[in-house]
């Protein structure tokens, strides 16, 4: 058992002698293995204000560009459609898989608060906002038992019971009335 501790130990002192006459190497940024730069964090990036419609990617190519996607692709990936007809994928996280999962989310015109990053075409949701009669509401759902915000439609995350649909008028000094309150999922 001596041998094979000592055997561990030697392993090990070798590992780290390769690791530190080799780690320079990695550190060098023209090395093809050089770790990618941490990204900023994200309140440093700029917002960028959006708008459009809420389309399936896959849809969108086919119905603009003839472009047939593979059945499982249709609705997959999520875009915003603008007026100028640009598709901009959206990234599927906290704020953007709410898109793909309630249909009634693809009915409305947005203006979406959103972060871009270098060499990548998809974007951040931050805020969304919808428009009605030429008015701006801020969107989320809401559970009136815990008083929370979430951003997909599901049970509520503190008391598992059911959230709301609730759209709140933006004024001059931020959101405001709701435009149905109660109105639930």
């Amino acid at each position: 058992m001596t041998k094979l501790t000592t055997l561990g130990w030697l392993v090990a002192i070798l590992c780290c002698a390769g690791l530190t006459i080799f780690a320079p190497s990695f550190a060098d940024d023209k090395s093809p293995l050089a770790p990618a730069a941490p990204a900023a964090a994200e309140d440093a990036r700029p917002l960028e204000s959006i708008r459009g419609r809420i389309v399936w990617w896959g849809e969108a190519l086919k119905r603009r560009h003839g472009i047939v996607s593979d059945a499982d692709a249709m609705k997959s990936l999520i875009a915003l459609e603008t007026p100028a007809g640009e598709l901009i994928p959206l990234v599927k996280d906290a704020r953007g898989r709410g898109f793909s999962i309630d249909p009634r989310l693809h009915k409305f015109d947005y203006e979406l608060l959103v972060r871009r990053f270098p060499g990548v075409a998809a974007a951040q949701v931050v805020r969304v906002y919808t428009f009605h009669d030429g008015k701006k509401y801020e969107f989320d759902y809401w559970c009136d038992i815990c008083a929370i915000p979430m951003y997909e439609l599901k049970d509520c995350e503190c008391c598992q019971g059911e959230i709301r649909f609730r759209e709140r008028l933006m004024g001059p000094n931020g959101p405001g009335a709701e435009r149905n309150p109660g109105e639930a999922r």
